[in-house]
């Protein structure tokens, strides 16, 4: 991109530019000031604030070729002029969400009239199944027909969401050349502040889809990135509940502080039954005109709770750990990271306490539905009375 293309579309916020390079590369996304590279590809536009400007040059972290757009808000930038620059720098009056606002119109309306069109096809069948107007299985193959890439026999939902949408909003681009490179022939778009990936795959399976996890860790840990994965289905009209249910695995493992799948990975397999709870929770409330499950807690789970508040114990954690194991004591003492001999102690504590063994094959899903129904309510803003902090 020429230079001249940036000074124009920022000259109403420019307060100082010296440009002695011609052209730069911010149609491959740009980067944050700090933390720096290690060897920054020349044409690398860079943005940030100026105090982060002066730390970088205070250490002599400014590299030749590249372009730099300072945001001042308010801040009184140096007075001196710059002599013999190797790189192009803006010093702007505005804030770097103003800033982001402006780039970011600018490089969505450089896209070549094919990307232009891929966009729109892919927002024409986004607002379409968010809005249920694709009712029928052949109006989603209709567009899928119409995608740049096959869509597979088996197809899941991929919701990719930043730590901080207006701070990694200014490396859109280049994060999505990276998810195409990692999901290659794969559709996916950016959509209000995330990526949705339409995978598809002809295997079927239960659980993994066939990707590198591992990799697929890394590459979000790189950009600040957090990644929802759905169920695999058959039924392309059904996408919006795929897209729901990953989204709300993101939202659901953070809000309970559980540890995903793998790191920055939320799987919806491991947060299924929450979201169960979470969705007969709200008919619940709506129903019973009360927030507070303890209704359809067991009592044994509700007696330990409390149990454990007065005594400053954890007997409720070890049975739902003891349960979530399959009753595998070895397996719930390494999970608690306890002895395994304390386990035992805690299990023959809750026996003697309850007056009857409260994980019997009988009562074991209801004891440990019961947990979990009890670890959402505790995460939720409003605690009742019988479930005191």
């Amino acid at each position: 991109m020429n230079i001249e293309i940036i000074s124009d579309c920022l000259k109403d916020i420019i307060m100082r530019a010296d440009t002695p390079i011609e052209y730069c590369n911010a149609e491959e996304g740009i980067r944050f000031l700090c933390p720096p590279p290690n060897v920054p590809v020349p044409g690398t536009v860079f943005a940030g604030t100026l105090s982060e400007w002066e730390m970088l040059n205070s250490i002599h972290q400014i590299f030749p070729n590249c372009t730099y757009l300072v945001c001042t808000d308010g801040e009184i930038p140096p007075s001196a002029a710059l002599t013999d620059c190797l790189y192009n720098l803006f010093i702007l009056n505005a804030s770097v969400k103003t800033m982001l606002h402006k780039l970011t119109f600018l490089l969505s309306s450089q896209s070549t009239l094919s990307d232009a069109q891929q966009n729109q096809l892919y927002a024409d069948f986004w607002h379409s199944i968010m809005d249920c107007s694709i009712e029928a299985r052949e109006q989603a193959i209709a567009f899928f027909q119409r995608f740049p890439y096959q869509v597979h026999t088996h197809m899941a939902c991929i919701v990719v969401s930043p730590d901080s949408p207006e701070h990694d909003a200014l490396r859109i681009r280049e994060i999505q050349l990276a998810l195409h490179d990692f999901f290659k022939e794969t559709n996916l778009f950016y959509e209000n502040r995330e990526w949705i990936i339409l995978y598809s795959q002809d295997k079927d399976t239960s659980v993994e889809l066939d990707i590198s996890y591992e990799a697929f860790s890394q590459l979000l840990n790189q950009y600040h990135l957090n990644a929802g994965v759905s169920y695999v289905c058959q039924l392309p009209e059904q996408f919006r509940i795929l897209y729901l249910t990953a989204s709300a695995s993101i939202q659901i493992g953070q809000l309970m502080k559980i540890s995903p799948y793998m790191k920055r990975i939320y799987t919806y397999h491991q947060y299924n039954p929450y979201y169960v709870i979470h969705l007969c929770s709200q008919k619940f409330t709506e129903i019973h005109n009360t927030k507070n499950l303890v209704y359809l807690v067991h009592p044994d789970v509700v007696r330990l709770y409390y149990y454990d508040l007065e005594n400053k114990n954890n007997l409720l954690d070890v049975l739902f750990a003891y349960l979530s194991c399959a009753q595998n004591i070895s397996l719930a003492a390494q999970t608690l990271y306890m002895h395994r001999n304390t386990v035992l102690n805690k299990l023959n504590k809750i026996e003697s306490f309850l007056h009857h063994k409260p994980f019997t094959e009988k009562d074991h899903w209801l004891i440990l539905f019961s947990c979990m129904i009890l670890k959402y309510q505790c995460t939720q803003n409003e605690i009742t009375d019988f479930f005191p902090l």
